[in-house]
């Protein structure tokens, strides 16, 4: 006899690809029957009798279905603030600490944070980027919506026109990190129209790495991945066991963040010398190329004794070390992205060859690149 196939139900609110993508991963490994089509029809599905649902929940009319299931469900996002089933969230505060030692590395502007919604994760996003800035000795303006109208209700239209207001008296250079992608798209758009330049003038670093959202910004927008499709594979995973008859636990499995996608929207370095500024710079973009500090040197109109002091002061490590870092951080996207072989990620990365690659990992990771590539796709689904 044929063993049973699941019968799963993917209900989904607010729909996002790399959730789905996620949870299509698991239910491919283990031969579910899904049905998603809420995903596209946006209706409810009736008349079905699943073994488990996979959900992200937003209105309450999706919750009262819910609760007429007799079978396990897992809730993917705390996108209202009441849960009632198991929960798989990012850990937000780990992705405000991350966006925050990105900025960090833009030298010395002056940081803000940008918060939209009153929720217990948007809280929790600021919270993680506040300590990280607070650690460094780094002051941060809030650009708190939620704050700032607890007294007053103000429309959407009369928020942005002062919004507006606040990043023209913001010191500049700024680099502001916002609470998730539409807001980073705002956060540009508005500066935009005020006239100012993105990231010459503002910085801004989103989070989530959500491809609609990101889209939705003229200038490319850096993000905080936060490891969506890791949410539903993971999501999945927790389902399986619960129809197995494992008990759920009270707390949410927490998701860490995937690093940083970097864009052109945090493409900046603020320090005293504009010739080391535009040599940061220099090196961020074009990192792949076979860059010699004497190049750098003569670009720069300076000795290359010069350029080595001048760039450690304001960075804190020499030309080599920002180099290495540059091309190390391609790498690791590759090997977790893409299923390059490890020459053509050296080559990709401007390592140039598997040798080189594999030395410089090893002393970073203490594995391979082929270890390094296992690991983060075991933990990430």
């Amino acid at each position: 006899m044929m063993p049973r196939v699941p019968s799963i139900l993917f209900i989904t609110d607010p729909y996002i690809e790399h959730l789905f993508e996620g949870v299509v991963d698991f239910a491919r490994e283990q031969r579910w029957a899904l049905n998603a089509m809420m995903r596209r029809s946006g209706r409810f599905p009736e008349g079905v009798r699943p073994d488990g649902i996979i959900a992200t929940i937003e209105h309450e009319d999706t919750a009262r279905r819910l609760a007429r299931f007799r079978c396990p469900v897992v809730q993917i996002l705390r996108i209202r603030d009441e849960v009632r089933y198991p929960l798989v969230i990012p850990d937000y505060a780990a992705l405000g600490a991350t966006g925050a030692r990105h900025l960090l590395t833009l030298g010395r502007p002056h940081f803000a944070f940008y918060r939209r919604f009153k929720a217990a994760d948007s809280n929790a996003v600021q919270d993680g980027f506040l300590r990280t800035m607070r650690d460094a000795d780094c002051e941060v303006t809030r650009l708190d919506f939620p704050h700032e109208t607890s007294q007053k209700d103000i429309t959407e239209k009369e928020w942005e026109l002062r919004l507006a207001k606040k990043l023209h008296t913001l010191p500049k250079p700024c680099a502001i990190m916002a609470e998730d992608d539409r807001c980073g798209a705002q956060i540009i758009r508005l500066a935009l129209d005020a006239g100012l330049r993105v990231p010459e003038d503002v910085a801004v670093i989103g989070c989530d790495n959500h491809q609609p959202d990101v889209n939705l910004s003229s200038v490319p927008l850096t993000s905080v991945d936060s490891n969506l499709r890791g949410m539903g594979y993971a999501a999945a995973e927790l389902l399986e066991r619960l129809m197995c008859g494992s008990p759920a636990t009270a707390a949410p499995i927490v998701i860490a963040p995937h690093g940083i996608i970097e864009r052109t929207s945090t493409a900046a370095f603020v320090c005293s010398d504009k010739r080391i500024a535009a040599t940061v710079r220099r090196i961020r973009r074009d990192f792949a190329e076979p860059l010699a500090v004497s190049t750098l040197g003569r670009e720069a109109a300076m000795s290359v004794r010069a350029l080595q002091t001048g760039f450690k002061a304001a960075t804190g490590h020499s030309l080599r070390d920002e180099l290495i870092r540059c091309r190390l951080t391609c790498a690791e996207r590759l090997l977790e992205d893409t299923d390059l072989k490890i020459q053509a990620v050296a080559i990709e990365c401007g390592l140039g060859d598997a040798k080189s690659l594999t030395r410089f990992f090893h002393q970073k990771h203490q594995r391979t690149p082929n270890a390094y590539r296992q690991v983060f796709r075991s933990k990430s689904l």
